[in-house]
């Protein structure tokens, strides 16, 4: 009899605390799963986020890589257009400066010096009409460079153009001013083309970027 008694009292103790256990369990059960639940959604967000910033990115780069590409087409096209100028340019001024020409029948020296000093200028004010509306594609050492250069190209130009324009209108040139049309040409060699020796070298760094 009094084992029985000590028998149910033990059932009776031990069952408040099995029960206990058993709703602390499914507690924890229902806890851990509302808390694997909201980090799942939370990572599927975050894995969206991700995903969504790499796609902003990649776009980003995409623009960016094209924005590079068409500036540098366009840096190309005028570099090649500025040389090709430049090269007309100073033929052209190679020709009229250049003390011994041959003159074609049909025409005087004063005619040909005519013809020669007009497509100097043409040649000229293209390039240099050119070069200012594009500048801004260009970087300051060019711009420096290409500033020099029209400098120099405009003394030569001076020294020459004087005496010819003196004696086209029978005003004899003065001794000085005969000198410097005579060696205006030489120059070009001493001024015109180290310059555009330089200009050169800095157009072919920006077309190897």
């Amino acid at each position: 009899m009094l084992t029985d008694l000590v028998i149910k009292a033990l059932i009776f103790s031990i069952i408040p605390t099995l029960i206990t256990l058993f709703v602390t369990e499914k507690v924890k059960g229902k806890i851990k799963n509302s808390f694997e639940e909201k980090l799942e959604i939370v990572k599927k967000k975050h894995t969206i986020e991700i995903s969504t910033f790499q796609t902003e990115l990649n776009n980003l780069k995409s623009r960016e890589i094209f924005k590079f590409t068409k500036l540098h087409e366009k840096r190309f096209d005028i570099l090649e257009n500025i040389y090709k100028l430049i090269n007309k340019s100073q033929n052209d001024l190679q020709f009229y400066v250049c003390p011994v020409k041959r003159v074609p029948e049909g025409k005087t020296f004063d005619q040909l010096d005519d013809s020669l000093n007009e497509n100097f200028r043409k040649a000229h004010n293209n390039f240099v009409e050119y070069y200012s509306d594009n500048k801004i594609y260009l970087d300051e050492q060019i711009e420096e460079l290409i500033d020099k250069y029209l400098v120099e190209v405009s003394d030569i130009y001076n020294d020459y153009s004087e005496n010819h324009f003196l004696a086209k209108f029978d005003n004899k040139p003065n001794p000085e001013t005969f000198k410097k049309s005579a060696y205006a040409y030489k120059k070009i060699p001493e001024k015109i083309i180290p310059i555009k020796k330089q200009i050169e070298i800095k157009f072919k760094e920006l077309l190897e970027v």
